[in-house]
């Protein structure tokens, strides 16, 4: 009988509870994160013409998905003005003020409009064992808030932010 030499060394699975997002430009943010995504990741292509049929030939370009994170919104909106008020210097919508006001807004160790993350993954048992450091993250949305006075039990806020970077570096640790 042969000897099963593909076996994996570590039969666990990836539990989607445990992990820990921290966003160094809205640390009230970062209490409340229910939820996030580790975006997709795509190679563009050529297709080159002959007379049978196209030939695909790998691209040169990565293209990163969206980062998006669930929140529970608290009771003082902290978390929501963090990231609105964010979104609101980058997009100026009453004066040239709002965006001067953000570069003068300290994000870890250096002022900048945009902000370093980290999505830190645990294994199964609760210990650090993927890192992931987005950098240059900025918000580009936030989702509705809605009320509803029919519930009939307190369903807490939840809300969706949306950001885009410049790249994501993993690191097994």
């Amino acid at each position: 009988m042969p000897i099963l030499t593909n076996q994996p060394d570590n039969i666990n699975f990836l539990s989607p509870l445990a992990f820990k997002f921290t966003l160094a430009r809205a640390p009230t943010l970062n209490f409340f994160a229910t939820a996030v995504n580790l975006p997709s990741v795509e190679l563009g292509f050529t297709e080159i013409p002959t007379p049978f049929k196209m030939l695909p030939f790998a691209g040169d370009k990565l293209i990163y998905g969206d980062f998006q994170m669930t929140f529970k919104v608290d009771e003082d909106f902290s978390n929501y003005f963090e990231v609105y008020n964010w979104l609101k210097a980058l997009g100026h919508p009453e004066s040239f003020y709002d965006y001067s006001q953000l570069r003068g807004a300290k994000s870890g160790n250096k002022e900048t409009v945009l902000s370093d993350a980290t999505l830190m993954i645990f294994n199964s048992s609760y210990m650090p064992n993927v890192e992931i450091e987005f950098q240059d993250m900025f918000p580009t949305s936030l989702g509705d808030i809605n009320f509803n006075t029919t519930d009939t039990d307190v369903n807490y806020v939840t809300n969706t932010v949306t950001f885009k970077y410049k790249i994501f570096k993993i690191t097994k640790l």
